[in-house]
């Protein structure tokens, strides 16, 4: 064979075996996503894309309640609002300091820095859903968060994290979530997410 054929089959496909390099892209997709630009009590999902593993769940929040420091907001799977129907564990610090633990039949739980406390402050969540798809058993969930709402580390509750484990004694697979503000305003209102509140879901395969 010539030099210049030679040096052809070199550079050709045949020369060298195609090699599969393995790759993350693709084992985690975002299937719903939302930055409000409006204020609103809750947010839904709508139906959930599906094939995944589990779901990874990332809040950004502030609420608009006038008559304390913090909000409280819920996750409800598929609308269910039924308290009896969760359970979970959690352990919650913050700067006085105190650290306690609270056991509950509550659905996932974050807390919200509000208009009472210091401007600017968005909590952060980030809540874990295990095999949501599965209608095999109940679905077990991990939240964690923090939630600050003063500059001042002088300032009662005004540096707080969360940690909870939980579970919904359901064994239907998990088509939607639901995010609620569940505090009140002084005049008895319901308090609001307020704008620039973000929610995204991710699926894991």
């Amino acid at each position: 064979p010539t030099r210049e054929s030679l040096l052809m089959f070199a550079l050709s496909p045949f020369a060298f075996p195609s090699i599969s390099v393995p790759t993350a892209e693709g084992d985690m997709e975002l299937i719903f996503s939302t930055t409000l630009t409006s204020a609103t009590n809750s947010v839904t999902t709508g139906t959930l894309a599906t094939g995944f593993k589990s779901y990874l769940i990332n809040v950004r929040g502030r609420s608009d309640r006038d008559n304390n420091r913090n909000a409280f907001s819920r996750i409800f799977f598929n609308n269910d609002k039924t308290d009896s129907n969760y359970q979970e564990l959690r352990f919650f610090g913050k700067n006085d300091p105190s650290i306690t633990a609270s056991s509950q039949d509550l659905s996932g739980f974050f807390a919200l820095p509000s208009a009472a406390g210091d401007s600017d402050f968005f909590g952060g969540a980030t809540m874990h859903v295990y095999s949501p798809e599965s209608t095999t058993g109940y679905k077990s969930f991990n939240i964690t968060q923090g939630a600050h709402n003063a500059a001042n580390n002088a300032t009662s509750s005004g540096r707080q994290m969360y940690v909870v484990s939980g579970v919904w004694r359901n064994t239907s697979a998990i088509t939607s979530l639901t995010f609620e503000v569940a505090s009140s305003m002084a005049d008895g209102s319901d308090a609001d997410f307020i704008i620039g509140s973000s929610f995204e879901v991710y699926g894991l395969k």
